[in-house]
């Protein structure tokens, strides 16, 4: 699968898309296509949906693992759902991704002051409400875009159309691919602090023993925004998750509870150094072949080990020499907060 990109993408009469905090993005390490097999879309990919927490970019991947990279679309908001709506199957496809791209691009221009650079006629979320309702009940991906994209407009609704995606079927949702995309703006839109969607937390739970090992990475990067009972075991029992993947997103997601999680500590110092990716990827040759994606995570875990204060000034000072200068930088300003000039 292609490097999701983070680029998001007429009427007269139109009301602005309500400002959002900044968000979530998300960072997703691709795999060989042939190491991952004849699973589903994001097997073998590492989603940590705790990366990069000053992004401003409404995450959208499950658009681009459901209809691929679909080129860009110059179609008003409202001609986009239309051919949702009525178009042929190539043109349904474009649409939805255009629509998903044109309200990112909104939600990132809001959140960074600008002008919103696409249009929004008035009654935009009351139509694309109804063009929800017109569904068939089958049709799962068009379900979650159009949850992704009411939510991403502030429509509660939104919000209980990706919790009803969670209760989708094995038979009805073979890949994981919607619930995946569920989970995933469900994880995020709790970070921006969306109370409805703190409702997530027992079915992603569950989700986080499900086989699929996507849906258990998705699950473990979401729980660390959904707190409840059961979340914190839930992802200490990830650690020992047999996918590094798990296991790494699991221990990310611990160092976020408040209190961190002191599980963590062992599995995060292991991942700041360059061994256990080095053994991953020889045992796995589809795994964390970029040297670029190592070094990201890396710096993660570091970073992760900064939120336990003094305890972890150790695994910190180990890394202040360290030959990857993103790493050592990561390293000296965990040390600095501490208080070491």
């Amino acid at each position: 699968m292609d490097e999701p990109r983070e680029d998001a993408p007429e009427t007269r009469e139109t009301a602005s898309v309500p400002a959002a905090p900044p968000t979530t993005t998300i960072e997703i390490a691709d795999a060989d296509s042939e190491a991952a097999g004849d699973g589903g879309p994001y097997k073998n990919l590492w989603v940590p949906l705790v990366v990069v927490p000053a992004g401003i970019v409404f995450a959208i991947v499950a658009v681009f693992a459901l209809f691929g990279s679909l080129g860009g679309s110059e179609k008003t908001l409202a001609e986009n759902l239309a051919l949702v709506v009525s178009g042929g199957k190539n043109e349904r496809q474009q649409a939805l991704f255009g629509l998903t791209r044109q309200v990112t691009e909104n939600r990132a221009a809001l959140a960074e002051g600008r002008e919103a650079p696409w249009e929004v006629p008035v009654g935009f979320a009351r139509d694309v409400q109804a063009a929800y309702e017109g569904l068939d009940p089958d049709e799962y991906d068009k379900m979650l875009v159009f949850g992704i994209l009411l939510s991403s407009m502030g429509e509660a609704r939104g919000v209980e159309v990706l919790l009803e995606l969670l209760e989708l079927t094995d038979d009805q949702d073979p890949e994981g691919r919607v619930r995946f995309g569920a989970v995933q703006n469900l994880g995020l839109l709790a970070d921006m602090g969306r109370a409805e969607a703190l409702a997530a937390s027992a079915p992603v739970r569950a989700l986080a023993g499900h086989e699929d090992p996507g849906l258990r990475v998705v699950a473990a990067g979401a729980l660390g925004s959904l707190p409840g009972d059961g979340v914190q075991e839930a992802l200490q029992g990830l650690l020992g998750d047999q996918e590094l993947q798990v296991r790494a997103t699991a221990g990310l997601s611990l160092s976020r509870l408040d209190p961190p999680d002191p599980a963590a500590i062992p599995l995060l110092t292991d991942m700041a150094g360059a061994e256990i990716w080095e053994s991953a990827r020889e045992e796995s040759p589809g795994q964390f072949r970029r040297a670029s994606d190592v070094q990201r995570f890396r710096v993660m875990a570091v970073e992760a080990l900064g939120r336990y204060g003094e305890v972890t000034r150790a695994a910190l000072e180990a890394h202040k020499e360290s030959e990857d200068l993103r790493v050592r930088e990561a390293a000296l300003r965990m040390l600095q907060a501490l208080g070491q000039k």
